[in-house]
């Protein structure tokens, strides 16, 4: 009895191992496209031309539609012995970059592999149906679009894709990676009127302003956050005399998680953010007070210096310093503090949390 179930529990677990390997290995055949020589065969196999009808005097006799739909019909009962093919987008992109109707004729057989291994059909040259992908995934088929100056990619890409839901942490890496982001990119996902919200008279976006940008893009083609943090706090220098200029911004979240975020545009960034359901405080810093590293303070010359053990140095670690200040939460009793009291006792409720 007992060994007939062993026997029963291991004929289980090998049929379930098979399945998932069958299952494993049709997604992965999924997501290739099929033998070129198939798909070179199709384009190239000897069929009888469609000839739209003409009058006497040589002008076509049909609409520019009919002749479409005619044509379609033809090719569709020309080729409908052959099998049908997958491409890879690039192969789709390199076969229509100098002729966008080069597959026109064969779109009744002709699927383009998409993102998340979706198949995509083809009409009049056009990439047919709506699709979510990541962010990422989104961005490299735009920079596939403008390399090889497909517009039918560039469409597809920008308006029929929804770039599926971030983590905060996500979030905040795109924010970070502004000289990774390619500007043509950026620019191709946000219309000219969003821009011109966002931008002086719709103008270059500078590199700092890169990433958010990106993220603006995001926003406007239906991104979301998945993310409990509904508040960041951004600290800025009153001044930025005497602060490196390739500083990073602090940035605490609602959830009492700081971040280094270099090259910050907290202007966009803020608005941008609002638009995904954060709202943004800027916390502006004419003092900061340390318990271990000293004080950091703007003099009358407008420019900081730090004082560590009576010890004047003309410059300040911003960045550095006030995650310091804020680890100690010795802001309180601060120039700062006095002025800005509200926000300080939040972002103290915030940190206390952090222990609790």
């Amino acid at each position: 009895m007992l060994r007939a179930g062993i026997n029963w529990f291991l004929s289980t677990v090998v049929f379930v191992f098979v399945l998932v390997g069958q299952a494993l290995a049709q997604t992965a055949s999924n997501c290739e496209e099929t033998d070129p020589n198939q798909f070179f065969a199709l384009i190239n196999a000897p069929v009888q031309s469609y000839i739209a009808p003409l009058d006497r005097n040589g002008s076509n006799l049909l609409s520019e539609n009919e002749i479409f739909i005619q044509k379609s019909r033809h090719y569709f009962a020309e080729f409908k012995d052959f099998p049908p093919v997958t491409i890879s987008m690039e192969r789709f992109a390199s076969v229509t970059e100098n002729n966008p109707t080069a597959l026109e004729n064969f779109e009744s057989k002709i699927t383009v592999l998409g993102p998340d291994c979706n198949r995509l059909n083809m009409y009049r040259s056009r990439l047919v149906g709506s699709f979510s992908a990541p962010f990422e995934e989104i961005m490299e088929l735009v920079e596939l679009g403008l390399r090889t100056d497909n517009e039918a990619i560039i469409q597809f890409s920008t308006t029929q894709l929804t770039p599926q839901e971030i983590e905060f942490e996500k979030l905040i890496a795109i924010l970070s990676n502004d000289l990774a982001l390619d500007e043509n990119v950026v620019n191709a996902m946000i219309s000219e009127s969003l821009r011109g919200q966002f931008l002086p008279q719709g103008g270059k976006i500078n590199l700092n302003s890169m990433s958010e940008m990106a993220l603006l893009g995001f926003s406007s083609m239906g991104g979301l956050v998945d993310s409990k943090v509904g508040q960041i706090y951004v600290f800025i220098p009153k001044s930025v005399n005497g602060i490196n200029n390739m500083q990073e911004t602090a940035v605490l979240t609602s959830d009492a998680r700081l971040y280094n975020i270099a090259g910050f545009d907290h202007g966009i960034a803020s608005k941008v953010l609002s638009r995904l359901g954060v709202r943004t405080t800027v916390v502006q810093i004419s003092e900061i007070a340390t318990e271990k590293f000293g004080n950091c303070k703007i003099d009358l010359a407008g420019k900081w210096m730090q004082v560590v053990r009576g010890k004047k140095v003309r410059s300040c670690p911003f960045m550095e310093l006030v995650q310091v200040m804020l680890n100690e939460k010795s802001y309180i009793g601060t120039f700062d503090y006095k002025f800005q009291a509200v926000v300080f006792d939040e972002i103290t409720k915030i940190l206390e949390s952090k222990n609790m």
